[in-house]
């Protein structure tokens, strides 16, 4: 007979995660086939091509898109073992950042720039957190080169130079040297591309500002809102929870969790503002929402938690229902 306790630890095991990412396969690959996802058009790139037009939209990019998420969700897991922000080795967040994918099929189908800034982001935070009071100005200039990149790709990388920067405060390692160093490698890729004749400062456009509900029905755009409110509100009230048993942590681990709470506001404020590129943001949105619910769970996990991951898997499971509904 089928126990409590053993549906709570098959949530909390490894095993729950390979579930989870079947799931994930399934559900996109049902999607794809049954023409719900649409191409995202992707102009908001400082000169080159956008991520979108790398791989002809089609099976080809679904696969490298399942990739990329499934991707994530390893260097989710990777980053709690190396430096123990969750001050546990519990792999579940991982499986509920896929889970919270789901509803949007357009998203996770396809290769775009939305995927590659959330790999990114956290590819950074990576390097970032191994220089807590130890600065390594060859890492940050890395950091720096890499998102400065990222800028031609997708402008949105633009706004996450300032958050680096904060990060470099939270890791205690702010100083003159570190800031030329984010000054170099910020410079080098324009001024190697520019150089190379990559890019000219003729062929450098401005992106064109077009509302993704242009392309949506009504009840895909009111699917598509309700989704990402959701996952702001559940952010939100994660880390609100989470907050008192964060403060009680020590410098570096607090450090680490005010990072991806920043990283958290900022990717709301930026949703908010931006918001003919809103998409665009969506899957660091939820990369953030599931480091917050993964924490919930595990600081008051008990026999019963349980009951709060399904009720989350079956809300988004719902949420994926409906955009294959409208």
């Amino acid at each position: 007979m089928l126990r409590e306790s053993d549906i709570s630890d098959f949530l909390y095991s490894r095993y729950s995660v390979i579930f989870f990412a079947l799931i994930a396969i399934i559900t996109t690959n049902f999607a794809m086939n049954s023409g719900e996802v649409i191409p995202i058009l992707d102009n908001k790139g400082l000169g080159l091509t956008t991520a979108n037009n790398w791989i002809a939209f089609g099976k080809s990019s679904m696969v490298f898109s399942i990739i990329l998420n499934l991707a994530i969700a390893g260097v989710l897991i990777y980053l709690n073992k190396m430096y123990n922000v969750l001050r546990n080795p519990t792999v579940i967040f991982a499986g509920l950042f896929l889970v919270l994918q789901m509803p949007f099929p357009d998203l996770t189908g396809q290769v775009y720039g939305g995927t590659i800034l959330c790999i990114t982001i956290l590819a950074c935070a990576f390097i970032l957190f191994s220089t807590y009071s130890n600065p390594n100005r060859r890492a940050i200039f890395l950091i720096f080169t890499i998102l400065s990149i990222g800028t031609f790709f997708q402008y949105a990388f633009l706004f996450y130079l300032p958050v680096m920067i904060i990060g470099c405060m939270q890791m205690r390692i702010l100083d003159l040297k570190t800031a030329i160093a984010a000054t170099m490698g910020l410079v080098t890729p324009p001024w190697i591309l520019l150089g190379f004749g990559y890019i000219t400062l003729d062929s450098i456009a401005f992106p064109e500002f077009s509302s993704i509900f242009a392309k949506l029905s009504t009840g895909e755009a009111w699917q598509m809102l309700v989704s990402i409110g959701l996952s702001v509100f559940v952010c939100i009230g994660a880390w609100a929870a989470n907050l008192v048993r964060i403060i009680s942590y020590n410098a570096q681990t607090r450090a680490y969790n005010g990072f991806f709470a920043m990283v958290s506001l900022v990717s709301v404020l930026f949703m908010l503002t931006d918001f003919t590129n809103y998409i665009i943001y969506v899957p660091l949105l939820n990369c953030c929402t599931a480091i917050q619910l993964g924490h919930l769970f595990t600081i008051y996990q008990s026999r019963r938690s349980y009951l709060g991951i399904v009720t989350v898997v079956t809300i988004y499971f719902g949420l994926y229902l409906w955009a294959l509904a409208v």
